[in-house]
């Protein structure tokens, strides 16, 4: 089985990868680090389809913000993690990013951005959220690797859009 593990940046998409990976012997596809070593900081949905789409074979994560835009009929589902965008605010301070990439990222967060992307290109989509225990999602993933079907989360932090927009204006 192959998923796609996306999010916006911060939800915790590598933290729960990796454990998933532990647990099950998956191999990750990290489609960012594909992309750093190739030296690409930018790159179309076309681009990113053609190189990534070979590399897939059975028994992976793909993982990043971007995997929702991958097009491979190998790919099973495409789990959309999710974050309180408080706690994420949090997150992507201790990164160091700035204030106006912590707005941007919240903010999308906020509207559903990566969901609402992915059920418009995909019907194999779950939305799981992530604030506060990633062994729970974790095992939301490896229950769906293993054939099990699992009903997602019903995620709504669109009540944080006022409190985004008064810390960052």
């Amino acid at each position: 089985m192959i998923i796609a593990l996306t999010g916006t940046p911060g939800v915790g998409k590598h933290t729960v990868s990796a454990y998933v990976a532990k647990k099950t012997g998956y191999k990750i596809v990290d489609i960012n680090l594909l992309l750093r070593k190739k030296h690409i900081s930018e790159i179309s949905v076309e681009r990113l389809n053609k190189l990534v789409s070979p590399l897939i074979s059975s028994n992976e994560l793909i993982v990043s913000h971007m995997a929702h835009l991958l097009k491979s009929k190998k790919i099973d589902f495409f789990v959309v993690l999710r974050c309180d965008p408080r706690i994420l605010i949090k997150r992507l301070k201790r990164r160091g990013y700035s204030d106006k990439k912590i707005k941007d990222n919240a903010m999308f967060e906020a509207i559903d951005g990566e969901y609402v992307e992915s059920i418009d290109l995909h019907k194999n989509v779950i939305q799981i959220d992530n604030s506060s225990n990633y062994v729970r999602t974790s095992e939301f993933v490896i229950k769906l690797l293993s054939g099990e079907k699992i009903r997602g989360d019903n995620v709504d932090y669109s009540k944080y859009i006022p409190l985004i927009q008064t810390m960052f204006g």
